[in-house]
Order: C-alpha cells, then structure tokens, then sequence
C-alpha cells in the first residue's frame, strides 16, 4: 500500500468519524428535545394534581370556616335559649310563691275575719247584757 493510499484510507476514516459525531450529536439533540418534552409533559400532569389538590383545599378550608361561623352563631343562639328558659323557670317558681303566698294571705285573713267577727258579737252581747 502506498502512502497515498494510506492518506486516502485516513481521510476517508476521519470523515466516517466526523460524520458518525454529527449523526451522534444529532441523536443526542434529538434525545435531549425528547426527554425535555417528557419532562415537560411530566411537569404538565403533576402540576395540574397539584392545582387541583389545592382547589380542593382551598374549599374545604372555605367549608371549615363557614362551619366554624356558624358552629359558634348556633352556640350562641343556644346560650341564649338557655337563658331564656332559666328566666322561664324562675318566673314559673316566682308564680308558684306568689299562689303560695296568696293562699297563706287567704287563709290569715279568713282568721282575722273570724276573730273580728267573733270580737263584734261579743261586743254586742256585753252591750246588750250591760242594758238596764
């Protein structure tokens, strides 16, 4: 083999090379877009889980206020109730004493009558046996 043919096999060896390097580059460029889009796409689908798991958080935080809004309205509505029926019940207590009240009166009144009237006849009786 002669040189020339040496140089020509080194050449055409050197531009195999260079060739395969630009097909290499080219795939790894391609493999690189590829694994980007996947990525991407990947990214896409996580961050729509994410978006809505925080949707979701979101109203069950707005549910979790309103329930506590209103758990406190209905306790306070309650208290109220209670105090209401507390009154209620001493007033019902307070009639109770006052009936009591009013029949002991009755009663001490039914005595002093009776005394009074017990007093006014014998006062009519000395009055009549005092006539001469």
């Amino acid at each position: 083999m002669s040189e020339q043919s040496l140089a020509q096999l080194l050449k055409t060896h050197q531009q195999r090379q260079a060739e395969r390097k630009r097909e290499n580059d080219q795939l790894r460029k391609e493999a690189v877009a590829t694994v980007n889009e996947l990525t991407d796409s990947l990214n896409d689908h996580l961050n729509e889980g994410v978006s809505e798991v925080f949707v979701r958080q979101k109203d069950l935080e707005q549910a979790s206020r309103k329930l506590s809004t209103q758990t406190t309205k209905y306790t306070k509505q309650t208290k109220q109730w209670l105090t209401l029926v507390d009154e209620f019940n001493t007033a019902l207590k307070e009639l109770g004493d006052v009936k009591n009240w009013a029949g002991v009166m009755e009663n001490d009144m039914k005595t002093i009558m009776t005394t009074l009237e017990f007093v006014h006849q014998g006062s009519l009786e000395d009055a009549a046996n005092n006539k001469p």
